[in-house]
């Protein structure tokens, strides 16, 4: 209603100034064509007093809206007056001109009653001044002269009808125009709060990547410690391994002597004494890789906790990965509905939106790593299991040595009475020497398959070490972009 009213007044501001110069030069051509003084001044200031009610209303804008009519109606009683001084064709045609510029307004109503005073003068000056004004004057000039006046009136209101439903469509335009300006403040809005929030998920992402990073770097320390501990434990076992053969060799040869022992029972008893002890180094040796076991799998678990932590961690890099993608969606169809000024924000909602997806390809990745590293620890861990329990054997079979060399200590003295017998005990202990010896080796053969896991188990962490910084560099790349949507908006904003 202000534009609509803003305009009208705009047009009575124009009106009233055409009327002020068409009283001008009314007055010149009343002057130059030699009127009666008394004409011109009535006329001049018919004119004038209608121009100073028509500023007067103009100024208070009350009754506005009958300056139109007051512009009418002077047009055509000034063109009376001067038909009444001097009536001609040309006077006449002034009727023409209070029709045209009525038509400004765009109003049928205006120009129908223009039209109406038109006609009137048109009847008025056929009927009174047609033979005197007109040559050849005859009745078929009344039909003609209302006749075009009216055709005219017609075209001029028909194009008012035209011009009326251009102004509307401008009008509606100009609305549509603002409205169109206010969805983009919002979507302005709009897009300052999603980078205020890509600044909140750049920063948490950044947090957890570096604490992904730190629980990385932190696994990896543990398994080289793993890997040093099964490499020990590798060599411990060949040591032993070394010694119990070492031992099936003495075994071996007190079996051959066993036919002497009668003479060298002194000599056998220091053997005995010595393989006493080398039982006893042994002994110890099992217990001390059964400790080294038990660490193991006490990491091994805690490798599995640990594993299990940065899983979660991922986890949550996803769901964050996923609230990206679904924030750069959003803002690519806020981008997409625009239109063309969204269209630089839609391809870096785009690029964004890549960025979110590579995102959860690459914790998928880590994922299924860390499930591998799992399987591995798991499969580890039972085959120290089973090292324990092969060692537990070890121990007992050991001990079981360790009694038989003390049955041997003890029957010493009966050694010559009993040759054929001990005999018989020296096959048996060689064969469990031969059978501590397969033992051994199997363990040593674990230990092997166990150092090639950790240092497998090693490679992956170190693999997961570099997925996690090419993700650090994403997160910042994803910040630089943050940085640089936020510069388009405020270059744009300025």
């Amino acid at each position: 209603m202000k534009k609509r009213t803003y305009t009208f007044q705009e047009r009575n501001r124009l009106l009233i100034s055409l009327c002020l110069i068409a009283v001008i030069i009314a007055g010149g051509i009343l002057a130059l064509g030699k009127f009666p003084l008394e004409t011109v001044m009535m006329i001049v200031g018919f004119g004038v007093g209608t121009l100073i009610i028509l500023f007067v209303f103009y100024k208070i804008e009350k009754l506005t809206t009958l300056i139109p009519f007051v512009i009418i109606l002077s047009v055509n009683i000034m063109t009376f007056l001067m038909l009444e001084n001097r009536p001609s064709i040309t006077t006449y045609l002034i009727t023409y001109f209070g029709l045209a510029i009525i038509t400004l307004y765009h109003r049928s109503l205006y120009l129908l009653v223009s039209g109406a005073f038109g006609l009137l003068i048109t009847n008025i000056f056929l009927l009174r001044y047609g033979e005197s004004a007109i040559t050849n004057f005859s009745p078929t000039y009344y039909v003609s002269f209302n006749l075009v006046f009216l055709l005219v009136t017609l075209i001029l209101i028909y194009q008012s009808m035209i011009g009326k439903n251009i102004q509307a469509q401008a009008f509606d335009a100009a609305k549509a125009s603002e409205q169109a300006k206010e969805e983009t403040l919002e979507l302005v809005k709009q897009i300052k709060y999603t980078v205020e929030q890509l600044d909140q998920l750049n920063d948490q992402l950044s947090e957890n990547a570096t604490l992904t990073n730190h629980y990385s770097n932190e696994l990896t320390s543990t398994f080289r410690e793993i890997s040093g501990g099964v490499e020990s434990q590798t060599h411990s076992a060949n040591e032993m391994n070394e010694s119990i053969v070492a031992m099936n060799e003495e075994v071996s040869v007190i079996s051959d002597q066993t036919t002497e022992m009668n003479n060298n029972a002194i000599e056998t008893s220091e053997i005995v004494a010595s393989g006493s002890k080398d039982v006893h180094q042994l002994n110890d040796t099992i217990l001390v890789v059964d400790e080294r076991l038990s660490e193991t799998v006490t990491e091994m678990s805690e490798l599995n906790e640990a594993t299990a932590q940065v899983g979660q961690v991922l986890e949550t890099i996803s769901d964050i990965a996923d609230q990206t993608n679904l924030l750069a969606l959003n803002a690519a169809i806020e981008a997409s509905r625009a239109g063309e000024a969204g269209r630089g924000f839609a391809v870096v909602a785009q690029e964004v939106r890549k960025l979110a997806e590579h995102s959860i390809e690459s914790t998928e990745q880590i994922s299924q790593i860390l499930g591998l590293i799992q399987a591995k620890t798991v499969a580890a861990t039972n085959r120290v299991n089973e090292s324990i329990e092969i060692f537990s054997k070890g121990k007992k079979l050991t001990d079981e040595t360790n009694q038989a060399f003390q049955k041997i200590d003890q029957f010493i003295d009966h050694l010559r009475q009993s040759a054929t017998d001990l005999n018989e005990r020296m096959n048996i202990l060689t064969e469990s020497s031969a059978n501590v010896v397969d033992e051994v080796n199997h363990v040593s053969s674990t230990s092997e398959q166990l150092t090639a896991s950790v240092q497998e188990v090693f490679a992956n962490i170190e693999d997961q070490n570099n997925r996690m910084n090419e993700l650090n560099q994403r997160v910042i790349e994803m910040a630089q972009l943050t940085d640089h949507l936020r510069q388009s908006l405020q270059t744009n904003a300025e």
